[in-house]
């Protein structure tokens, strides 16, 4: 019986050792300066959407129209918010800023993350888990591990760009309790670009969003500063490949100026 049970404690140990660890950003640098002492919570923060601004105030309201309500703990729009490491964009406006995104970060395991929220929930009474960057699909190919280990009653949230990789098979993230934002970063080459200071690769843009409408997860469209004279271009362009229901739910989001940000020469807000 102990040699039964030495054996099953060694291979408990031997699991936790290689199970995969997510580089998560603690609130650091300028972040500070837009985020209250009293949400902070450890190296996490705790996010009141209605707070936000930006749009982020109708996450709530998206997740009852999709997903329900009565059937989750927590309150929708108190999210537990992991800021994960690294992003392929440099966005001048971001209030993460390079500091949250690019800064130091520390090692988690899923089991470790999952027990923090559980920990917002009574503490705060968090009802979403928000995996957010950065660029949080950076890391998609474990974002079903999260999925694992989180009961169904809590409310899972993350966001695409779309451009990050080409994504995987995405069917392990379809879950009753997972609702995803896709950010579009920019609608012409020129929009992308004066949005990200990057250049747009447009085959893996449709590539990914093909693999969303057609096999994946709940999502909605979210447009950041977007170019006004060709958005309804784009998104007729956005119907004609799939429907009208792709747009359901969508809306801009416009810049804020952060306090992170009032002294950087980068900021541009452009319309």
């Amino acid at each position: 019986m102990i040699v039964e049970c030495v054996k099953n404690v060694i291979i408990i140990l031997k699991n936790v050792s290689v199970m995969y660890k997510w580089k998560v950003c603690p609130i650091q640098g300028r972040q500070l300066k837009d985020v209250r002492k009293e949400d902070l919570f450890g190296d996490f923060r705790i996010c009141d959407t209605y707070r936000g601004g930006g749009g982020y105030d109708q996450f709530p309201k998206i997740t009852a129209k999709r997903l329900g309500v009565s059937q989750f703990k927590g309150d929708p729009g108190k999210q537990f918010v992991v800021q994960l490491y690294g992003c392929h964009l440099n966005c001048s406006y971001c209030y993460v800023t390079a500091d949250g995104i690019r800064g130091e970060f520390k090692n988690y395991t899923t089991l470790e993350l999952t027990d923090w929220f559980y920990r917002s929930y009574v503490e705060h009474n968090c009802g979403v888990f928000h995996l957010m960057g950065g660029s949080p699909a950076l890391y998609i190919d474990h974002w079903h591990e999260i999925l694992h280990n989180l009961p169904n009653k809590f409310i899972f949230h993350s966001d695409f760009l779309l451009t990050e990789k080409l994504y995987p098979n995405l069917s392990k993230l379809k879950r009753p309790n997972a609702l995803y934002a896709v950010n579009i970063k920019g609608v012409t080459d020129e929009d992308y670009y004066r949005n990200t200071a990057n250049k747009i690769d447009w085959e893996t843009f449709w590539a990914n969003l093909d693999k969303l409408v057609f096999n994946g997860p709940e999502f909605y469209i979210t447009f950041t500063n977007p170019d006004l004279k060709n958005l309804d271009r784009f998104k007729q362009k956005l119907i004609n490949r799939y429907s009208e229901e792709v747009l359901k739910d969508s809306f801009v989001i416009d810049l804020i100026k952060y306090e992170a940000l009032k002294n950087d020469k980068d900021f541009r807000k452009q319309r």
